[in-house]
């Protein structure tokens, strides 16, 4: 008669997993200076110049680009794939799938959020 242990059943810790958890946080740090970039861009370009100087008179500057909403869903993407991947413990099923996915949806998030305001330029 064997008997199973939870050591058995539950995945031993790789050298990889503290790596993604780190991946992430410097990610979500990252984004921080590039979020700075990326508002310099897009007040350096001449559009911004021009609807700064002319207003609404100048026809690029009726529209507006892209607003909060969707700007704030990315960020929160983000927020909740980088809490998924701290927040996955080690000895879970699946451990290094779970925060590989998170990892790959974060930086999607991200970069789709810099995308959005780049596009403003």
């Amino acid at each position: 008669m064997t008997t199973n242990t939870g050591s058995e059943l539950a995945p031993t810790p790789t050298t990889s997993l503290p790596r993604l958890r780190s991946a992430a946080v410097l990610s979500a740090v990252g984004l921080i200076p590039a979020v700075v970039l990326a508002v310099l861009v897009v007040a350096s370009s001449d559009r911004f110049s021009r609807c700064l100087t002319y207003g609404d008179y100048y026809p690029d500057c009726r529209h507006h680009g892209v607003g909060g909403s969707p700007l704030g869903w990315a960020l929160a993407v983000a927020g909740l794939a980088l809490v998924l991947v701290l927040a996955v413990p080690d000895r879970a099923r699946r451990v290094k799938e779970l925060r590989t996915a998170g990892l790959c949806v974060q930086l999607f998030a991200e970069l789709t959020f810099l995308a959005m305001l780049l596009s403003n330029a």
